[in-house]
């Protein structure tokens, strides 16, 4: 009797999850905005494939070395705009990062820049402004920018989604800042590799600050983003000691659209609030970058 209600009971998930499935494919078959095969499994190029194109990218044009005129400097950071038709929060972003006179001349963004097909050119027209102005952002991509198979699209707009910059203040301090391609949950084979070495090769440096920022978040505490898009518990932990054997100060992300500070193993893992028109709390972050790291959130609507 025992083993028939465990079978039925197993029978009855099955049928449950066989049910979800086919509604989820019914309710999203006709939307563009959702991509049912992408939010299931990789069907665009694989990590692997991606880091390669960035290698040959960073190949080509090297890695940046930023300025800046003060030894503590203010990064302003937005993560998750899914611009589709409008794009009032990202104006008041830029129009704040212009405005801010004390703002150092790059910027960061952690992903999902688009929510569909289509929409790259309408964002990059209206960051337009901060190249206008001599500054710049440095993306990375999120997994709202693979799907519909459009990784060509943001490489052709954002170039390389894995590379390094370094930043050089005044008095001769100087900081590392690394990005991720985690737009499929995981890093991949290659861009692990890569990572590890970056982080050795440069560790005696004497860089004040190593920073890390990535779309997708590392410490799942809900299943809102289903399984194609986070980290699974073998990595992250290879990742956390990572990142603890090489001293990086601080990992930024994404993904959730919901704030969280995490303390790991004397690492600070940031996950920023989403920039989305019409979310209910929509946040960009500025970045306070000096002896020690600080955070400013700023409402826009």
């Amino acid at each position: 009797m025992k083993d028939n209600t465990k079978y039925i009971w197993s029978s009855l998930r099955s049928v449950e999850m066989t049910v979800s499935v086919v509604v989820l494919f019914l309710l999203t078959s006709c939307s563009k905005n959702i991509d049912l095969q992408g939010l299931l499994y990789t069907i665009n190029e694989s990590p692997d494939e991606r880091f390669e194109q960035s290698m040959e990218y960073n190949k080509k044009h090297g890695y940046a070395k930023i300025f800046v005129d003060q030894d503590n400097y203010k990064v302003y950071t937005m993560s998750d705009i899914h611009v589709d038709f409008t794009t009032d929060n990202l104006d008041r972003y830029v129009s704040d990062y212009l405005a801010d006179t004390t703002a150092a001349p790059f910027s960061l963004c952690l992903g999902d820049i688009i929510n569909a097909t289509g929409h790259f050119d309408y964002f990059m027209e209206h960051v337009k402004p901060v190249t206008d102005a001599g500054r710049r952002i440095f993306y990375t991509v999120g997994n709202h920018d693979l799907y519909f198979n459009q990784w060509d699209e943001y490489f052709s707009r954002c170039g390389s989604s894995t590379y390094w910059f370094e930043v050089y203040t005044p008095n001769g301090s100087k900081d590392l800042y690394i990005a991720l391609d985690s737009g499929n949950g995981t890093l991949g084979v290659d861009q692990r590799d890569w990572l590890e070495e970056v982080l050795r090769s440069k560790c005696f440096h004497g860089y004040r600050h190593i920073i890390v920022f990535t779309h997708t978040h590392f410490f799942k505490k809900d299943t809102s983003q289903g399984h194609t898009s986070n980290f699974n518990m073998e990595e992250t932990y290879d990742l956390a000691d990572l990142f603890d054997r090489y001293n990086v100060s601080l990992v930024l992300q994404g993904h959730s659209h919901a704030r969280d500070l995490t303390i790991f193993k004397d690492v600070v893992y940031l996950r920023v609030d989403a920039l989305e028109d019409h979310y209910p709390d929509a946040y960009y972050t500025i970045l306070n970058i000096g002896e020690y790291i600080n955070y400013n959130f700023v409402k826009v609507n």
